[in-house]
């Protein structure tokens, strides 16, 4: 069933999204505390310095790499030229940014500001952990963001908790030269097609150690969150697992798209140790020609292959995730990037909405972050004056795409995160337990459905949880209550 035409992808590319991530910092001395402190920070810079005698110390985290050359540059220029008296510390985390905050949050020491992460913000939205943006916005400013408010998203009863500047969702980034090489025409339709095209580039050049596919499946989250559990959305028209419209779960319909993964992920097709990969190696190894193709997200690859790991931009390009057998009932989610979280209980919280306002919302922040690729623009205004890279113009599936892409409601687990108890192994280690494993698919599949409806029902009982069931829910055009 091999392929040899490129399929034409005539879908007219939208702009879209919400949310953020950032990169951050620390000072010297603590970038040395950092390795040994346990806290989970794997990685600091310093852009402050906390001795520096009065000076209101404003404390921001993130876990975003892509921009941080970028971003410590701005914030770099706000310690040297504020005349507020204020020093901002910033702070990258990599692999364990909800790990971090966790902690932080239990222990009452989270920073002033936090990048957005869904699942940071879903975790503690509940808790009244965010501040309420509209207090401390004038009307210009809520003017200017107008197109970015989505009630249900990150406007919840009347209170906005972030503002997403780009979007991203989850693509397939591909080697052309690779591909070009062992005579594959175009990337993969379909996930079986995938499967055929990751064992024919390893069975032909893993002697030159090049193979055909490769994820970071060192963290199961981590990886399915990027790529299988995206695909499913629009291979099942579920959300996680989730059927909105019958207000229950359904995992047994992962079923294909397991036993595929189980051979994708196998020495015919994927680099060795992926099972202990980070995104980061990954990365280093797909801008040295040694990975035919892995998922992440669209934000972010282009200023990773632009700053970080530099590749020639010819080398890459990008394509929709592939299902089983083509088939696509839903829309794929996506999410607000380059956001930020306020905490409510900060003890500096005016100042931080300042800082925050002059870093991460002028003009010419937005304009450079765009122009710089580390993230696609969903204001109109920096559409209109921004001239953005190459990478941005040409490779169109990097864009959030109004006929494949869209903001999906939240699945109960999500929704009420604290409030669901799931017994048991969690969705992404169920899933390693058969890519991994000898899990019996079908009733594997079939024991974590009765376990999230469990879990979802005795949330809804113990008043932790409510119903979530939206009728006549569409999963091609998706509404979010």
């Amino acid at each position: 069933m091999k392929r040899k035409k490129v399929t034409a992808l005539g879908l007219a590319a939208a702009m879209a999204a919400a949310s953020v991530m950032g990169c951050s910092s620390d000072n010297a001395s603590s970038t040395s505390a950092a390795s040994q402190n346990g806290n989970g920070q794997t990685e600091a810079q310093t852009s402050g310095n906390e001795s520096a005698g009065e000076k209101t110390v404003i404390n921001i985290w993130s876990k975003d790499r892509h921009d941080a050359a970028y971003v410590q540059e701005k914030i770099d220029e706000y310690n040297a030229n504020n005349t507020d008296n204020v020093e901002v510390v910033y702070t990258l985390y990599t692999d364990n940014y909800q790990q971090a905050v966790d902690m932080a949050a239990q222990n009452g020491e989270l920073p002033d500001i936090l990048v957005y992460q869904n699942t940071v913000f879903d975790k503690y939205v509940g808790q009244g952990q965010w501040a309420d943006l509209y207090s401390f916005m004038d009307e210009d400013m809520k003017t200017y963001f107008a197109d970015v408010i989505t009630p249900g998203y990150n406007e919840i009863d009347g209170k906005l908790y972030f503002i997403p500047t780009t979007g991203t969702t989850c693509r397939l980034f591909y080697n052309t030269e690779i591909f070009d090489r062992v005579g594959i025409d175009g990337p993969p339709e379909t996930l079986e097609e995938m499967v055929e095209d990751a064992k024919l580039i390893t069975s032909q050049l893993k002697g030159e150690g090049i193979y055909g596919f490769a994820e970071n499946m060192k963290s199961a989250s981590s990886a399915l969150e990027r790529s299988m559990c995206i695909g499913l959305q629009a291979e099942t028209g579920t959300n996680y697992g989730y059927n909105f419209k019958e207000g229950k779960y359904d995992f047994t319909l992962w079923a294909p798209t397991l036993s595929l993964w189980k051979e994708l992920l196998s020495e015919e097709c994927a680099f060795p140790g992926c099972e202990s990969l980070d995104i980061d190696p990954l990365r280093t190894q797909f801008a040295a020609g040694k990975i035919g193709m892995y998922f992440s997200y669209s934000h972010a690859e282009p200023g990773v292959y632009e700053n970080q790991f530099p590749m020639d931009s010819s080398k890459w390009d990008v394509a929709p995730i592939p299902t089983v057998g083509g088939q696509r009932l839903g829309k794929q989610y996506y999410d607000g990037t380059s956001g930020y979280l306020i905490n409510a209980k900060s003890p500096n919280l005016e100042t931080a909405f300042q800082v925050y306002k002059d870093i991460f919302t002028n003009e010419d922040y937005l304009v450079g972050y765009y122009e710089g690729g580390y993230g696609v623009s969903i204001l109109p205004s920096i559409l209109e004056k921004a001239n953005p890279s190459e990478d941005f113009k040409n490779k169109k599936w990097l864009l959030i795409n109004k006929e494949t892409d869209a903001l999906l409601p939240k699945p109960p687990h999500a929704a009420f995160t604290s409030g669901m108890i799931v017994e048991g192994e969690d969705l992404y280690k169920t899933a390693e337990s058969i890519y991994y494993g000898d899990a019996d698919i079908d009733s594997t599949l079939q024991d974590l459905t009765d376990r999230y409806n469990k879990a979802y029902e005795d949330a809804i009982a113990n008043g932790t949880g409510w119903e979530i069931k939206i009728d006549n829910y569409d999963p091609m055009n998706p509404t979010l209550e």
